[in-house]
């Protein structure tokens, strides 16, 4: 398997602003939804559907961050990935992706939009390879991390979650 940096070479990787990791998009449809047909958290047109190679390392994590868009993450390679969900009704959970099956890993996990959620690598992970299609298609205007108010709130509201949502802070990367 290849290392980090030869991925990120190979996939023409990027650092993902404020969220962390490193992406490339792959794919945006051509298909465009207009904003009269969408949900009123959207403001203009939104293509149909996009989707990203992410990858997350030891000193990266995905911030917590919420989308009106529902995320589809795919696990391709690597280490098993720790996936936190915060939900609107005030329950959360944390799921693992991973090819382990028998120990309760999923090679796919759903993000309902307006959800909070982050994502590291579990502890000793070197390195995993994420694939995340997004629909309505991604867009930058309804790309939110928490502030730092935020994350207090949230800590204060999912306390059974509190533990990973104090590491999910966001990235230092601009």
């Amino acid at each position: 398997m290849l290392d980090a940096d030869e991925i990120i070479r190979v996939l023409n990787l990027k650092p993902l602003p404020l969220e962390g990791g490193f992406y490339h998009e792959t794919f945006r449809s051509p298909l465009v939804v207009t904003e009269e047909a969408l949900p009123i958290e959207y403001e203009g047109n939104r293509n149909a559907s996009t989707a990203i190679y992410f990858l997350l390392t030891p000193g990266e994590h995905s911030a917590m961050h919420i989308l009106p868009s529902d995320e589809v993450f795919h696990f391709y390679v690597g280490d098993p990935v720790e996936m936190l969900r915060l939900y609107p009704d005030g329950s959360g959970d944390v799921s693992v992706m991973g090819v382990d099956l028998a120990s309760g890993q999923r090679p796919q996990l759903v993000v309902p939009g307006g959800v909070w959620q982050g994502c590291r690598l579990a502890e000793g992970g070197r390195l995993a390879l994420l694939g995340c299609t997004v629909a309505p298609g991604f867009d930058f205007r309804d790309f939110h991390v928490a502030t730092p108010v935020e994350m207090l709130d949230l800590i204060d509201e999912y306390e059974a979650q509190a533990w990973l949502t104090r590491q999910l802070g966001p990235s230092t990367t601009p």
